[in-house]
Parts: structure tokens; C-alpha cells; sequence
């Protein structure tokens, strides 16, 4: 076996291996203020939309009741487009200018109720009287309800074109006599004399040159006809209006069927 050279063993010697080299290495020395800047992590910047707070909005006070966030009168933040574009056009609140806060004084501003509900209070439903209708009266009916209410004659008071004549400022027409004529059955004690019904084509002036009106004073003979029955006549006596007394307008159906009835005003009697 041979011996190691002198020389080998010299630079062996004045060489040391790079493992030890590393192990000499002087140690670092590390503040505890370092090392907790080192351990703490880093801060990271949030830019995703779910992650940034929401903007406050706008102060608002309820006008009415809104499901969902509060009662009337409520005052809230509420989102700037929901307030302009619903809230605002429905004039289902206001916002909440410095006039208003001055007008307030305190006021608290509450958060939205999810789960509110307004009250709906129900009216009452009032039902109204049944009314029996009543039938219409049959011609039969009608005929003898007037047979026994209309008295001979009817009368009817209408000033003249002038003192000296008999011709009438307008007309006494079949129209007037059929509306005498309810008014007198509904004055009347029949017990059907309300339910009279009547109109201009149930009622001619007989032997007239107009069957539906005249013009002067005098006398007339009416016919009042309803189909298939039998023709009821009287006569309407038109009369001078010379004088107007007060209170003697209408008609007055009296209990005598000879005292007649009377339309318009009655002449004075001198």
C-alpha cells in the first residue's frame, strides 16, 4: 500500500471542502419586528365586483306602505336608481332634502324590513236593500186605474199672445197631459196609482187639426188609448193665465173628481 504524497496532503490540508466552507458561514441575526413583517401575509387589492361595498344611496322617507321594506312614514337609505326610476315616479316616497330634516328635527333613520307586510283592513261590505221589482202594470190594470182616478175634465192655465186673443204663447201638448196625468194618479189614494205608466203616444187630441197639440183656449175632447183596451175620454179645458197669484202653482188633484185638476196659474176671479 502506498503512501499518500506530501503534496496532496498539503493542499487537503490548506483546501478545505466546500461542505465545511458552508458550515463556517457567520449566522445572520434577524430582528422580531422583521420577522413578523415577513410572516404577516401580503395585502391584496379587492377588485371583483361581489366583493366591494355597496353604495349607501339616498335618504328617503316612505310616503306609503311598501312590502317589503317599511310603513309609511319610515325614513331609510335606499338605492339612487330604485328611488328615482319607482319610488320617486310613484310617488311612493320623497327624498329627504335639508328642508325636510329641518321640518323633522330627530328623526331615525331605520333599516329595511324584508319580511313587512301592510296591514289591509276590510271594509265591510254593505249589502243594500233588495228591492222587489215590481211589474210593470198590465193595460187592463192601467185602464181601470185611470178610469177611477182622472177626474171629467183637466185643466190647464196659459197666458195669450195678448189680452184680446184666444192664441197661446206656445201649446198645450199631448206631452203636458200625459205628465198631468201620472202626476194626478200619483197623487191619488190608488194603490196602483204610482205604477201608472204613460207618454204622448197614449194620448190625441180628438177632431183637431194636430192630434198632439193646440194652440188656443177652449175645450177639448182627449182620447187615452193602450193597446187592446178599451179608450178612456175626458176633456182638458185651456184656460187664460191673466194673473199671477203666489202659491197657486201646480196642480190639485182633489178628492171631488168634478173639481178637476189644475196645470199652470189660475186666473184671478173679480
Amino acid at each position: 500500500m502506498s503512501t499518500p504524497s506530501p503534496f496532496s496532503t498539503i493542499l487537503s490540508v490548506a483546501r478545505p471542502s466546500r461542505g465545511s466552507a458552508l458550515l463556517r458561514l457567520p449566522s445572520l441575526s434577524i430582528c422580531s419586528n422583521c420577522l413578523r413583517t415577513l410572516s404577516a401575509p401580503g395585502q391584496q387589492q379587492t377588485r371583483g365586483k361581489k366583493t366591494l361595498p355597496k353604495a349607501i344611496g339616498v335618504k328617503v322617507r316612505l310616503l306609503k306602505d311598501i312590502p317589503g321594506y317599511g310603513p309609511k312614514g319610515s325614513i331609510m337609505m335606499i338605492a339612487r336608481g330604485r328611488m328615482r326610476t319607482i319610488w320617486y315616479q310613484r310617488r311612493e316616497a320623497e327624498y329627504l332634502t335639508p328642508e325636510l330634516q329641518k321640518q323633522l328635527g330627530k328623526f331615525t333613520i331605520v333599516e329595511r324590513d324584508p319580511g313587512f307586510k301592510p296591514i289591509v283592513v276590510e271594509k265591510k261590505k254593505v249589502e243594500a236593500p233588495t228591492v222587489i221589482a215590481e211589474s210593470l202594470l198590465t193595460n187592463e190594470e192601467t185602464v181601470i186605474t185611470l178610469s177611477s182616478v182622472l177626474p171629467p175634465y183637466i185643466r190647464f192655465y196659459r197666458s195669450t199672445t195678448n189680452p184680446n186673443t184666444d192664441a197661446l204663447h206656445g201649446s198645450v201638448t199631448a206631452s203636458d197631459v200625459a205628465n198631468a196625468i201620472k202626476m194626478i194618479a200619483g197623487a191619488s189614494k190608488h194603490h196602483l196609482g204610482n205604477r201608472i205608466v204613460i207618454n204622448s203616444e197614449n194620448i190625441t187630441f180628438a177632431k183637431q187639426p194636430e192630434a198632439d197639440r193646440v194652440k188656443q183656449l177652449g175645450e177639448y175632447d182627449i182620447e187615452i188609448t193602450f193597446k187592446g183596451e178599451q179608450v178612456i175620454k175626458r176633456n182638458v179645458v185651456v184656460l187664460r193665465e191673466e194673473v199671477t197669484l203666489p202659491g197657486a202653482g201646480g196642480f190639485n188633484a182633489g178628492a171631488n173628481p168634478s173639481a178637476g185638476s189644475i196645470f199652470g196659474v189660475p186666473r184671478q176671479e173679480l
